[in-house]
């Protein structure tokens, strides 16, 4: 047996649930609370709750009539709400049931998936001890052997009540759905979905039911996941259920947003600051976790390195968990924190950061060991000439560390196998300006400044641009072209708007350091390549001193253009 909170992918539903299960050796139908998601992710395990070692699938398994084990998910929804989806994602198989339901007196049936509900406030006032819509198992229903079903509830009376006004309405209280013959050698997808008055259930992303559930929406609501036995084997020890799950969490969904979110997922690969074996024990390399987009891939590969608009990369630190990256609420979200993490081979810091990937269609590649993933100022081979990175975001969060400014890259323009950045832009806290970081001139091949050769010791400068708080939505624009570099940054109003203009080989006296400087021509040469960055990239080492200082940064439009 090994804890869920070793595998990342499960670290969605342990952080947002608790734990419900019976003893199977007390009273059938006996229930507690056993587990918080503060002890889910700090490793809770038993035997009726683990994860399988040799398939890494969350097993659930219990035995006694009326008896579970079950991830309960915390949040209590309305199912009315407006504008918001929530949708319970599983892929599940049952194991042995057949073998198990020939053991039971009465009962053919093991529930999996469920939706319950709480009352009608946050008290438990109005709870009715019926839920909502179950997902099972039947040995056999209607003639039909082995199925899926869902039953769903038609209303929202409490029927234990022998009011006999309820009479005709409980007497016709459930719908059962036939959601097909289950293949039980085989992982099922189930999709859940709640979003205003209206429930769907998708199995194998094809839809089995589409039910209207206004009469519900006065009552709060919540998933839940596991194994909930509706059989009884006579005794309630010798016969166990036992359901295992590849995969398990809730998404949702906020139309709330407009406009939609600017950027390609095809046009960019991702760095986090853990390794790959870090990230999937399958995986032997000790170099930083990438992922790169689904055309990437020429076969079939392992999901964990995939990068696509649902990906979530949470991990889980002893402070806690942190969500390296996600997609969520039409905005991108990176998240580092400051006490840990492992750098890319060329830095000491770490990283939460996507890398562009240019004309990947016509070049067959998304490697970033040449430089065909990169753009030239004047590019032949796409016939471009002005190249812009675009970005509007907002610092959500950064550290608060006695002597050390919360520094942080927020975009960057890199030469391919060049070491000195042609463009960082650096935001530095709420009251000062952000500044932009450049190089007069480079080495190539990845070559350092040492010993002062060439003068590089003089190439390193900044410029000032506009200030822009935490918690506010501002903007940079990075444009290259044969001419120079224009950058620009403003509020999304239009407001503390600063725009620099540097040309190739021409004097620029408007630095931080007050100093004269030339940007050298031969960063527009035909045979230097480049690339855009947009992300974090903390500018100070990680420390275990410094743990649970964390930046976190969301962007509402990363968008490049090559003109």
């Amino acid at each position: 047996m090994v804890t869920a909170a070793e595998f990342a992918k499960f670290n969605n539903i342990l952080s947002n649930s608790s734990l419900q299960r019976s003893n199977p050796h007390l009273n059938d139908g006996n229930k507690s609370n056993v587990a918080n998601s503060h002890q889910l992710l700090s490793g809770y395990v038993d035997e009726y709750f683990y994860v399988d070692k040799s398939s890494e699938n969350l097993t659930f398994t219990i035995s006694g009539h009326k008896n579970r084990s079950e991830i309960r998910v915390n949040q209590n929804f309305d199912t009315a709400e407006p504008n918001i989806e929530r949708t319970l994602s599983a892929s599940l198989q049952p194991i042995n049931i057949q073998a198990t339901l020939e053991k039971a007196v009465s009962g053919d049936e093991v529930t999996f998936l469920q939706i319950h509900n709480k009352g009608t406030d946050s008290s438990g006032h109005g709870y009715i001890p019926h839920p909502l819509l179950r997902i099972t198992y039947e040995a056999e229903r209607n003639g039909k052997y082995g199925h899926y079903w869902a039953t769903i509830k038609l209303n929202a009376l409490d029927c234990r009540t022998s009011v006999e006004s309820l009479a005709s309405e409980c007497s016709n209280a459930y719908k059962k759905f036939d959601l097909g013959e289950a293949k039980l050698k085989q992982m099922t997808d189930f999709d859940i979905t709640v979003h205003e008055s209206q429930l769907t259930i998708k199995v194998n992303n094809v839809e089995k039911v589409n039910h209207n559930i206004q009469y519900w929406s006065h009552l709060l609501s919540y998933f839940k996941a596991g194994v909930y036995n509706q059989y009884d084997d006579g005794d309630g020890i010798n016969s166990w259920s036992q359901v295992q799950f590849a995969k398990l969490n809730v998404v949702e969904k906020n139309f709330y947003v407009q406009k939609p979110l600017e950027w390609d997922i095809n046009k960019w690969k991702l760095s986090i600051p853990v390794t790959k074996k870090d990230w999937n024990t399958k995986n032997n390399s000790t170099t930083v976790a990438d992922f790169s987009p689904e055309h990437c891939f020429n076969s079939p590969q392992s999901e964990s390195f995939v990068l696509t608009n649902q990906t979530n990369l949470a991990y889980r630190y002893p402070t806690g968990l942190i969500s390296f990256f996600k997609v969520e609420d039409q905005r991108l979200h990176f998240s580092a924190d400051m006490g840990y993490g492992v750098t890319t081979a060329n830095s000491n810091y770490i990283r939460s950061e996507l890398r562009e990937l240019f004309n990947t269609d016509s070049v067959s590649t998304c490697s970033t060991n040449t430089s065909n993933t990169s753009w030239k100022v004047n590019d032949s081979a796409t016939q471009t000439h002005r190249h812009t990175l675009t970005s509007t975001l907002r610092i959500d969060e950064y550290p608060s560390v006695l002597g050390q400014l919360p520094k942080v890259v927020v975009g960057q323009v890199h030469g391919w196998e060049i070491k000195q950045a042609l463009i960082k832009i650096l935001w530095e806290g709420d009251d000062k300006p952000v500044r932009v970081q450049l190089n007069q001139s480079f080495f190539t091949n990845n070559k350092a400044c040492k010993n002062n050769e060439s003068n590089c010791n003089a190439w390193p400068f900044s410029i000032e641009m506009g200030t822009y708080a935490s918690k506010i939505d501002w903007q940079y624009q990075i444009v290259v072209d044969d001419n120079g570099l224009q950058i620009t940054t403003q509020q999304t109003d239009g407001s503390q708007r600063v725009q620099r203009n540097l040309y190739w080989g021409q004097p620029f006296s408007k630095t931080k350091e007050g100093k004269k400087v030339t940007m050298d021509s031969k960063w527009a040469n035909d045979d230097i390549a480049y690339y855009f960055k947009a992300g974090i990239y903390p500018q100070f080492k990680p420390t275990p001193s410094y743990a649970n200082q964390r930046f976190s940064v969301s962007f509402s439009q990363i968008e490049v253009s090559h003109e």
